[in-house]
């Protein structure tokens, strides 16, 4: 499959929404489910300073990826968003989501509960030390091969290009962090859910070099 990158326009929101489901969930889910995908899509990418998609040649967005930068590394970076902010979006969708009042088909709210569960294992001390974290990163389980390498390498030369030296990224034993490792990333931190389960919260680190590399297909 053919396809390429380019920055993230709010005419994005929903495919990058489908895109979101089809790279964390399963099950069948209804208009109401896929509303709020949207707006928990699009929330999630105007918190973040930049985020590339990835498209076929026919138009069909198929993949996305999100990064933020550290104050500490650069105040101005981290300032400059390259996405509308729609805070009443923002307000409005925490406040009903919080108390429960989003009308979501009880089987996915019960997977996002679990996911949202997950998220919050992270913890922010882990992210002192770096320049850049990759918030999100997602694609359409059809076509996987080849486009999550293609997603980090556009999220890395974007690190590069801005003059970050480190990156790291959250993710857990349910993920898989194995395609992390295989692209040079290391683990350096590890710790248990606070659930008391056998699953695991890690942080990956990657030391960016200065040469770019290609993000085409």
């Amino acid at each position: 499959m053919e396809f390429s990158l380019r920055p993230y326009t709010e005419s994005d929101a929903t495919p990058c929404g489908e895109c979101l489901y089809e790279g964390f969930f399963t099950g069948p889910i209804d208009e109401n489910d896929r509303r709020f995908l949207r707006e928990y899509a699009q929330v999630l990418i105007e918190k973040c300073n930049f985020t590339y998609v990835a498209e076929t040649e026919a138009g069909q967005v198929v993949g996305f990826v999100c990064g933020k930068y550290s104050k500490p590394f650069s105040p101005a970076l981290a300032n400059r968003y390259e996405t509308k902010k729609h805070y009443g979006l923002w307000c409005r969708m925490f406040f009903q989501f919080y108390l429960k009042r989003y009308p979501m088909s009880p089987s996915f709210q019960r997977q996002f509960g679990a996911f949202y569960q997950q998220m919050r294992e992270r913890r922010q001390d882990v992210f002192g030390a770096c320049d850049l974290e990759l918030v999100a990163l997602s694609s359409k389980a059809a076509y996987r091969k080849g486009l999550g390498t293609a997603l980090v390498t556009a999220f890395l030369n974007r690190a590069a290009a801005d003059g970050a030296g480190s990156v790291r990224l959250f993710t857990n034993s349910l993920a898989s962090w194995e395609f992390y490792e295989k692209r040079g990333f290391t683990r350096v931190a590890e710790y248990p859910f606070r659930d008391g389960s056998d699953h695991r919260s890690m942080v990956y680190a990657y030391q960016v070099g200065e040469e770019l590399h290609e993000t085409g297909g």
